[in-house]
């Protein structure tokens, strides 16, 4: 792998200026009881009743991998990442100018960066946090682009109190469509759950009583997690203990639909040049795409954990 990294620079008169590093995961078919690399976690392909296994990928922006990694089945996006920031830093230890790493939110841990920081990377990536406080910078002015559909977004150069990073707010109107449509949904499902339960109080075979009622909306809490935090919910019962009523209530929901941050601390002015340093990771995107379509990496049927590694 190495080898090829090197003669791939050579044949392209590549000088890997940027690097995106993300994961992503496969499932295994069959119970795979002997295996240590096959464990149960968040399946990316929604396949939650198989194994899985993760794979970090380093690819830079002309699409060629850099490095690759299996880990087990239940790492977490950003519990990898020291091994891989090890690896890099040996292999880019004789350039003059490392690269600059571009990653998105369920990496960019403030310990994730406190360690890109300390082997001395420079760093793009999207800000984990919500809005914090914020201010305009000073003579910045929004500046409005347009992606691949042509659809508007909106670049503000912005401060945060207390860090030296730079930050740019993003506004895309194609993400807040998505992200309203989405919240509409869920918030659609979760009142319908509740009136569902509401009805059953006046069945006569219906769940009446007050832990039982309890726990049949707390299933709904952790089904719509996102949703549940907007609601206040009241449950009345009569002198015989049993639910009369539910009585739920919708909180103001912020608005902040189709907003993030980047956040950097490479000491570029110039908003379009940020925007397009973070479309890098569109690449690595697309080299899953490839890794799990054309080249057959989804899923694997292998038994053992050399035969899924060469796979």
């Amino acid at each position: 792998e190495q080898h090829l990294s090197k003669r791939t620079n050579e044949l392209f008169d590549l000088h890997d200026t940027i690097y995106i590093y993300d994961l992503t995961n496969t499932y295994f078919e069959g119970q795979q009881n002997k295996s240590t690399l096959a464990q149960f976690g968040r399946s990316k392909e929604k396949r939650s009743d198989c194994k899985l296994v993760v794979l970090a990928l380093v690819v830079n922006v002309e699409g060629f991998i850099k490095y690759s990694q299996l880990f087990e089945g239940n790492t977490s996006d950003s519990k990898s990442f020291l091994q891989i920031i090890k690896e890099l830093s040996i292999r880019t230890s004789a350039t003059a100018r490392k690269p600059v790493i571009v990653m998105d939110a369920g990496i960019s841990t403030d310990d994730n960066i406190l360690l890109l920081r300390k082997n001395g990377f420079d760093y793009m990536c999207v800000a984990r946090s919500s809005l914090k406080e914020y201010s305009v910078e000073v003579n910045s002015t929004p500046i409005i682009i347009k992606d691949k559909k042509e659809q508007p977004i909106t670049l503000q150069k912005i401060k945060v109190a207390d860090d030296t990073d730079s930050y740019l707010l993003i506004h895309s109107q194609a993400k807040q469509a998505k992200e309203d449509s989405m919240k509409n949904k869920f918030t659609m499902r979760y009142e319908q759950a509740l009136t569902q339960i509401n009805s059953g109080l006046n069945k006569k075979s219906g769940t009446k009583k007050k832990e039982k009622v309890w726990e049949r909306i707390g299933r709904v809490k952790q089904k719509y997690p996102s949703i549940n935090k907007h609601y206040d919910i009241d449950v009345i019962t009569n002198e015989q203990g049993n639910v009369t009523e539910i009585k739920w209530k919708q909180k103001p929901m912020p608005k902040r639909e189709g907003k993030y941050l980047l956040r950097t601390n490479l000491d570029e002015k110039d908003e379009q040049t940020q925007w397009a340093i973070y479309n890098t990771i569109r690449e690595i995107e697309a080299s899953f795409r490839t890794l799990k379509t054309d080249l057959d990496l989804r899923p694997i049927y292998h038994k053992t954990d050399a035969a899924a590694m060469a796979h």
